[in-house]
């Protein structure tokens, strides 16, 4: 795969940022032509305690209480992001080009750990909302290869999450395998996230700048009995939860607000 134009000034901004050379050269000639490219990561956390994010991983799995008191395991999950788009303040939108297409996130892996999604040049001007759609994940040969799915290549193939595990109660314990194929639509303000204000590009900045869109996964099932539920429900748990759960943060660190 030949490396694109954007691939080039991120790498080049890294090595400005431990030498001086022909990187600098590289990301000020970008910034002579009146952009900036703009980088969006994405990651995962549990839902921010007392300011901080609980560390809810355990080896290969992810344990929480819910709040009708199941205590889950997951074993598998993941969480397809599937575009994104900024918004102007004045009006005007642009979208961002993914890397590699779509994201099957895979949230086993260690919380705020930072996976590298899209990016775009944007000219001078201040952004106050970011669109995100999460919807199913539509596989390929070639972007296959660049996503670590493992075995679970083929569940998550056409999905929007998936999730396997199990939710112990008591002497209960019930194993689950759960995928919904469904679209969500996540509209974030950004009218605060740069030092309280919007997003404000320059064109002449000497650095990408980085945004990172994170989501919550410690809630998806909470109000569901796993001794009689329907898959309905977490559906719509999950669906709900991507669109009022997502959050977005300036730079390269999500903020447990």
């Amino acid at each position: 795969m030949s490396v694109s134009a954007r691939h080039l000034v991120a790498a080049s901004a890294l090595l400005c940022t431990t030498a001086f050379g022909a990187g600098c050269d590289l990301i000020e000639a970008l910034n002579d032509k009146g952009s900036t490219l703009v980088q969006l990561m994405v990651t995962h956390h549990a839902t921010p305690e007392d300011g901080f994010f609980p560390d809810l991983g355990s080896g290969d799995i992810r344990t929480f209480d819910t709040d009708e008191g199941w205590t889950v395991n997951l074993r598998a999950a993941f969480v397809t992001t599937s575009s994104a788009t900024l918004h102007r303040c004045g009006g005007g939108d642009v979208a961002f080009d993914a890397f590699w297409g779509q994201l099957p996130e895979d949230i086993i892996k260690d919380d705020l750990a930072l996976n590298s999604f899209a990016a775009v040049e944007v000219e001078a001007s201040r952004f106050c909302s970011l669109t995100v759609e999460y919807a199913p994940y539509k596989a390929t040969d070639d972007v296959s290869r660049q996503r670590e799915m493992g075995e679970h290549g083929d569940d998550v193939a056409g999905t929007t999450y998936y999730f396997e595990g199990v939710a112990t109660k008591g002497d209960v314990a019930v194993d689950f395998e759960l995928s919904g194929n469904g679209s969500a639509i996540a509209e974030l303000d950004m009218s605060t996230v740069m030092n309280g204000g919007p997003l404000v590009i320059t064109a002449d900045e000497a650095f990408p700048v980085d945004l990172t869109l994170s989501k919550t996964y410690d809630r998806f099932f909470d109000g569901i009995d796993f001794e009689d539920y329907d898959p309905a429900d977490i559906d719509g748990n999950v669906m709900a939860l991507l669109e009022l759960d997502s959050r977005i943060a300036f730079g390269t660190a999500a903020k447990p607000q």
